[in-house]
C-alpha cells in the first residue's frame, strides 16, 4: 500500500519541510561530493530531471557541480522552502511524479532518491526510461546507514515489532527491488545493478534521533504504517531502546554513504 497524493502532501507541510534538511541533510563537506558524483554520472553539461526533489540537498549539489537540474515535488511546502535558494540552472515543477507532464528524450539523466517508497514506483521508472534519452541514465540513490551500528539495530527492532503487530503489511520496494524493477522494464544495468559508494562518512547520532526519525515517518519505511500500528509498534521500540541504552541522547559515531545504482537507456527501449 502507498500513501495517496493527498497524505503525501499533507504529512510534507511547513512543519516537514523546516525539519526535512535537519533530519534528512548531509554535511557541507559531504554534500558537494554527491553533487559531483551525480553530475559526472549524468556528463557534463546534461540536463536532469529529479523527482521528488524536495528541499534541493541533492538538486543544489548538483547544479553546482555543473548539472542542469529540473526538480518536480507535490509539495508546495517543500518547494516554497527550496525556492528561496534557487539557482539560475535549476527549475522546478510542482507535480505528481505518478504524473510527469514531459516529452520522450527530454532529459539526459534521471535521479531518485527516497521517493519511490511513496508511489507506484513501476508506474515512475516506466516513464523515466521513456523520458531519458537513448544513452542517457537513471540514478537510483539513497542513504546507506551502517546495519551494525546502533542505528541499525534500531531498525531491525522496528522490522521486528511491525512484522509481530500487523496482521498484514506491504513494505516499500528497497533498493534491490526497484532494481529489479528497472531491470525488467527495460533499463540496462551498470556494473551488474551492484550500489556503488558516492562517498562514506562519520556521523554523530543519537538513539533519541533515530526514534524521533522513525516516529515522525521520515523514515522509509514508517511512512507506510497505518497511525494506530506505528503507535503500538513506537511503544514497543521505545521500550527497546530503553533496555539498550541508558543515555538516550547520547551520541554515538555512525557509519554512513550515499550509495547509487546506474542504469542507461537502451536504444531499443519499449516505446522508444
Amino acid at each position: 500500500m502507498h500513501p495517496s497524493s493527498d497524505r503525501l502532501d499533507y504529512r510534507f507541510d511547513d512543519r516537514v519541510a523546516v525539519q526535512y534538511d535537519a533530519l534528512r541533510g548531509h554535511p557541507p563537506e559531504v554534500s558537494p561530493r554527491i553533487g559531483e558524483a551525480i553530475a559526472g554520472l549524468a556528463g557534463s553539461g546534461a540536463r536532469i530531471l529529479e523527482v521528488g526533489v524536495g528541499t534541493g540537498r541533492i538538486a543544489l549539489p548538483t547544479v553546482s557541480a555543473g548539472g542542469d537540474v529540473v526538480g518536480v515535488d507535490l509539495s508546495a511546502e517543500m518547494l516554497r522552502a527550496l525556492a528561496g535558494r534557487e539557482q539560475p540552472n535549476l527549475a522546478l515543477v510542482r507535480g505528481d511524479i505518478t504524473r510527469l507532464p514531459f516529452c520522450s528524450n527530454a532529459f539526459d539523466a534521471a535521479v531518485c532518491v527516497h521517493v519511490l517508497h511513496l508511489v507506484d514506483s513501476r508506474t515512475v521508472l516506466a516513464d523515466l526510461l521513456r523520458m531519458v534519452r537513448p544513452g542517457g541514465v537513471i540514478v537510483l540513490g539513497r542513504d546507506w546507514v551502517d546495519p551494525a551500528s546502533f542505528a541499525g539495530a534500531l531498525r531491525n527492532a522496528f522490522r521486528q515489532a511491525v512484522v509481530d503487530l500487523a496482521e498484514s503489511i506491504d513494505f516499500p520496494t528497497g533498493a534491490r527491488g526497484l532494481v529489479q524493477q528497472l531491470s525488467e522494464l527495460g533499463g540496462e544495468p551498470v556494473y551488474n545493478g551492484e550500489e556503488q559508494v558516492a562517498v562514506e562518512w562519520q556521523t554523530a547520532l543519537s538513539p533519541r534521533q533515530v526514534l524521533d526519525g522513525i516516529r515522525s515517518r521520515d523514515d522509509a519505511e514508517s511512512w507506510v504504517l497505518p497511525d494506530d500500528l506505528l503507535t503500538r509498534v513506537m511503544s514497543r521500540l521505545d521500550a527497546f531502546a530503553a533496555d539498550h541504552w541508558s543515555d538516550l541522547d547520547s551520541t554515538h559515531g555512525v557509519r554512513r554513504r550515499f550509495v547509487y545504482s546506474l542504469f542507461r537507456v537502451p536504444d531499443n527501449r519499449p516505446g522508444g
